[in-house]
């Protein structure tokens, strides 16, 4: 063996196709507490940790046969004590003397266990951080509906005459504050929405859910709110049958029409229509709003992302998870939310779903990223 090649900084090893080490630099011998002599001749697994010698035998000997060369592959090399050495391996393949010879360096990595423990402990950390996160949303979502509620059931007692004759200012009053609880609501129930997001304490139940019937039940839940902004409503009679969780769905199609009701002035419309492809359901909401700019339409599924919309009322602007939730669930039923708009043009959201086939059972939710 060359004497540069015997004394360098890192541990080297040639073996055979059968794993028998032909020749072992002094820096591996001692690296693992060997003297050469013990080692050459003997097969590669002796210097293996039992992970590895699996490893070498699934994915590093297959990947030398195949292409002549592994890079930067973690092993765990076992030496004479007992103990594990990880190593950063690099090996190429060659024809040396008519024979195919693996040549192998091994470079030793003495943080990386450290790093690993240290990420390990950090996940840990984040992951009790989060609970502790959605703990304290869910309780202080609980704590802040309750007031508002009262608030809301004495103002329907003001503006039912209860308490003595209102005139047309009071009730415009009562009327006002109603909206604003409304809104602090939604808002509220965001924050509860997201939280159980994070925490993976939402299940989504896939069925058949009939197209028609979900959106003459959105229509019903919504049909107050369009009149009041002066809006028209078109709901695309379609007989498609999506599979999706029919509460979950329902909370996804409320978002996009009360966001659509939000950036929508006066007089303009609101649509939903429905396209069958193959297996593949799209659900368009589309209206004639304000719209929204290339550089925020490529942020605004991101949590706690508002929109920079100057007509829009500070009692409206909400808290920037409506859209994120929305698309959290559409994943989670195997579907997506897309958005598609331009300034003056309006906006057309996109649902996704599979189309319906046997009832499926419930699964647990996932939240992707």
């Amino acid at each position: 063996m060359d004497a540069q090649l015997n004394t360098a900084p890192c541990g080297y090893v040639s073996f055979t196709d059968d794993g028998t080490m032909l020749e072992v630099n002094a820096t591996l011998a001692e690296m693992l507490g060997y003297t050469r002599v013990e080692l050459e001749g003997w097969h590669l697994q002796k210097i293996l940790a039992p992970g590895a010698r699996v490893f070498y035998h699934t994915h590093v000997f297959p990947l030398l046969k195949m292409h002549g060369l592994v890079e930067e592959i973690y092993v765990a090399l076992r030496t004479k004590g007992g103990d594990d050495v990880p190593v950063l391996l690099n090996a190429s393949r060659r024809e040396r003397g008519g024979t195919l010879l693996n040549e192998c360096v091994l470079v030793r990595m003495l943080q990386r266990n450290r790093f690993e423990d240290e990420l390990l402990q950090a996940r840990r950390t984040a992951e009790e951080a989060n609970a502790a996160k959605a703990k304290f949303l869910s309780m202080m979502s609980h704590d802040l509906r309750t007031p508002l509620t009262s608030i809301s059931g004495n103002a329907d007692l003001l503006a039912a005459g209860v308490y003595g004759p209102v005139i047309d200012e009071q009730r415009e009053a009562l009327a006002r504050m109603k909206e604003a609880v409304r809104e602090q609501l939604r808002m509220i129930n965001d924050i509860l929405s997201f939280a159980q997001l994070n925490s993976g304490r939402v299940e989504v139940q896939p069925a058949p859910v009939r197209m028609a019937e979900a959106l003459e039940r959105a229509e019903r839940l919504i049909r107050e709110r369009v009149a009041e902004a002066g809006l028209t409503l078109e709901l695309d009679p379609s007989n498609a049958v999506v599979s999706a969780d029919p509460d979950r769905f329902q909370q996804v199609l409320l978002n996009l029409l009360t966001n659509a009701i939000k950036f929508t002035p006066a007089g303009g419309r609101i649509s939903v229509a429905c396209q069958v492809d193959s297996d593949r359901v799209r659900i368009r909401v589309r209206d004639t709003g304000v719209g929204i700019a290339q550089d925020q339409l490529e942020h605004i599924f991101d949590p706690f992302v508002q929109l920079d919309q100057q007509d829009v009322e500070p009692v409206h602007r909400g808290v920037g998870l409506g859209l994120a939730i929305a698309r959290d669930l559409a994943r989670g039923m195997n579907g997506d939310l897309t958005a598609d708009s331009a300034p003056g043009e309006g906006s057309v959201f996109t649902i996704e779903l599979p189309a319906a086939a046997d009832e499926p059972a419930a699964v647990p939710f996932a939240r992707r990223a």
